[in-house]
């Protein structure tokens, strides 16, 4: 029987925010410019906002359809690139477990040439290099969705975006799955996770192109790349 990883893991927790925008905050000084200057009226500010909050909802319904819920819409991890968090929303009984349960989970990046999906998170969770938190792929795994914490900071108290995703296992939305953690690995430019504690010294995983397969218990050797 091929098991999956078990166990507990405690994250630093941060809310979700429907459409998070950081705003600006005036200086409470007045001030007599000594030059002619370019100010940006409140009304302008506003339009702007709004513009981005449908830009974002837009490209998550392109993605997820319909029934997106954009939970980020900011520049997460690189100054001038906007993101978008968006999940399928999954209904459970309420519980006292603060996660949101999910079924699906994409980030976009709006990059110089475009928008693209720098992470997918349905059955199981990939980038455009590979798939990442696993060691292998079980065919007879039955996915009953996520718990889904989105942080500013990661478990080894690093200040920086991190996602966290943990394979629901029971119809109340429980599980006892170890959580993986995700993070922007900028010298890669990508999302990768995050190792467990004393699991070596590397900052990051890399992801896994090709796993194997388990299949009734049996393992089945990766198809080599054509």
């Amino acid at each position: 029987m091929c098991n999956l990883k078990l166990g507990f893991r405690t994250l630093a927790v941060g809310g979700l925010f429907l459409l998070s925008l950081a705003g600006c905050k005036k200086d409470s000084q007045q001030q007599t410019p000594s030059h002619s200057t370019v100010t940006s009226s409140p009304n302008s500010v506003s339009t702007t906002l709004n513009q981005q909050q449908k830009e974002c909802l837009a490209e998550a319904r392109k993605a997820l359809g319909i029934n997106a819920q954009v939970l980020r819409c900011s520049e997460l991890n690189t100054p001038g690139i906007q993101e978008v968090v968006a999940v399928i929303p999954a209904k459970y009984p309420p519980s006292s477990d603060t996660s949101l349960k999910i079924w699906k989970l994409v980030i976009l990046r709006h990059e110089p040439k475009g928008w693209r999906t720098a992470l997918t998170a349905s059955r199981q969770i990939q980038n455009d290099a590979g798939y990442i938190g696993l060691e292998f792929i079980d065919d007879d795994f039955k996915f009953m969705g996520y718990q889904l914490r989105l942080s500013d900071e990661r478990s080894d108290d690093h200040t920086v975006f991190a996602v966290n995703l943990i394979y629901i296992e029971s119809a109340d939305g429980g599980s006892d799955q170890i959580g993986t953690e995700i993070a922007w690995n900028p010298a890669v430019g990508r999302y990768q996770e995050v190792p467990l504690e004393g699991e070596g010294s590397e900052e990051f995983k890399p992801e896994i192109k090709n796993p194997p397969h388990c299949r009734g218990g049996v393992m089945i050797p990766s198809t080599p790349p054509q």
